[in-house]
């Protein structure tokens, strides 16, 4: 039996040259241009030929978000269908590496499982001083995309939950997530890995206003936050309206201003945070 050449169909052949470029790493368009048209006779890739392509790979199932102006490979539909067991033994690996080889070593290491999470059927992100930047930015990208996540903690449990939203407390790190209609706080440093599942959820919208006011320092020190306006400002003390705060995330910043803050508005807030306040002091013995 003859074999027959068979026609290579041009535009199919540059999808495949810009998804394998995007395979090398994260990059912005501006890069994408320059490595695809490095190995060609004339510039044939410019922002609009390469965008189409990737639109072309979106519709076939791969996803590829643009973060922080850079397009990333998150996930592959038809990539390795890797089992529990197998991650675990990518992670001893990891740890043996961590432990035993030199920083050079680690870098490989690093971009190898890059590589394995960009074609594995899981995405996991594994928390670690070196890694916390990849984290945080799949976090986010977990809220752009309206994602449901899995939290991995150290203790071996895990919590599949909504991202909200990322906080610095005492130069501690949080992860501010919905779980179970209820929000929490969790502490970076308890956390092992997050994966991002393809379920989405639905964003709830907060109309709710409230209103506080400052004193002291505080008062002059404050920085509005983009959901929030002053009512009025003076020097040792002001009013601010915020909008559509979570409430258990509002709550947990502003007791961290103690005696210094007070809502006003709406009273059953007020009536709250002040029960709120008493407990905490209760714990204290004041």
């Amino acid at each position: 039996m003859s074999s027959h050449a068979v026609k290579k169909n041009l535009s199919g052949m540059q999808v495949l040259k810009t998804l394998g470029v995007l395979l090398e790493g994260d990059f912005t368009m501006q890069q994408l241009i320059e490595k695809l048209n490095q190995n060609e006779t004339r510039p044939v890739f410019n922002n609009s030929v390469i965008s189409k392509y990737i639109n072309t790979c979106r519709q076939c199932g791969i996803e590829i978000p643009k973060i922080h102006n850079k397009y990333m490979v998150a996930r592959i539909p038809f990539g390795l269908n890797m089992t529990s067991d197998e991650q675990g033994l990518l992670y001893n690996m990891q740890t043996i590496v961590r432990n035993h080889m030199s920083s050079r070593q680690n870098k490989i290491f690093d971009s190898f499982m890059e590589k394995i999470n960009k074609f594995s059927n899981k995405q996991i992100v594994r928390i670690e001083k070196k890694s916390s930047k990849y984290f945080h930015e799949a976090f986010d990208k977990a809220i752009q995309e309206k994602r449901k996540i899995r939290l991995l903690f150290k203790a071996k449990m895990e919590m599949e939950c909504v991202p909200v939203s990322i906080d610095r407390h005492n130069s501690k790190t949080y992860f501010n997530v919905q779980f179970q209609n209820k929000t929490r706080m969790i502490a970076e440093e308890r956390l092992a890995g997050l994966e991002i599942l393809r379920e989405k959820f639905i964003e709830k919208i907060n109309d709710q206003v409230v209103i506080y006011k400052l004193t002291g320092d505080l008062a002059y020190k404050y920085t509005l936050r983009e959901n929030e306006s002053y009512m009025s400002r003076f020097e040792d003390w002001c009013t601010i309206s915020n909008h559509g705060e979570n409430k258990e995330l509002l709550f947990s910043r502003l007791l961290r201003y103690g005696s210094s803050c007070v809502i006003l508005n709406p009273k059953e807030y007020q009536k709250e945070m002040m029960l709120m306040l008493d407990s905490t002091l209760s714990n204290y013995g004041v």
